[in-house]
């Protein structure tokens, strides 16, 4: 997943708030992770389009401002990165969730944000994604 030149997990951020986008950052930069943080979906996409290849997962809200949600997020990455995993932060009930290829996370749980991460570099990564987390405390 990470190229020989790189030797860190790049991780693209996405969160409106910035109290959440910034602790997310601090918190993913101490873990050992590259990051890059945008507030709005349409960012994002940008990003995603010229950097694409360069990113490794993505963690983005759901609801964001703009004409460009998570949803949408989560779909152009999975295009081009089908086997890699995107982390939402949702507080949506289960049944409402139309993507069965996510990792669901409350957005005020950005500890747990960093420990799925953590769990997906490790050498196992698939007992992380074998359920998704609907509520993580």
């Amino acid at each position: 997943m990470v190229s020989a030149s790189r030797s860190k997990v790049s991780v693209l951020v996405v969160e409106d708030d910035a109290l959440t986008r910034e602790l997310l950052t601090q918190l993913l930069c101490a873990g050992g992770f590259d990051v890059i943080a945008v507030p709005a979906g349409d960012r994002a996409l940008l990003i995603l389009c010229h950097l694409g290849e360069e990113i490794d997962w993505l963690v983005s809200k759901v609801s964001l401002p703009g004409l460009v949600c998570g949803w949408i997020l989560a779909d152009e990455y999975h295009e081009h990165h089908p086997n890699r995993p995107v982390l939402l932060l949702s507080d949506l009930d289960p049944a409402e969730k139309p993507s069965a290829n996510a990792v669901f996370i409350p957005p005020l749980a950005p500890m747990r944000v960093l420990e799925v991460l953590q769990a997906l570099k490790s050498p196992e990564p698939a007992q992380v994604l074998a359920f998704p987390i609907t509520k993580a405390a």
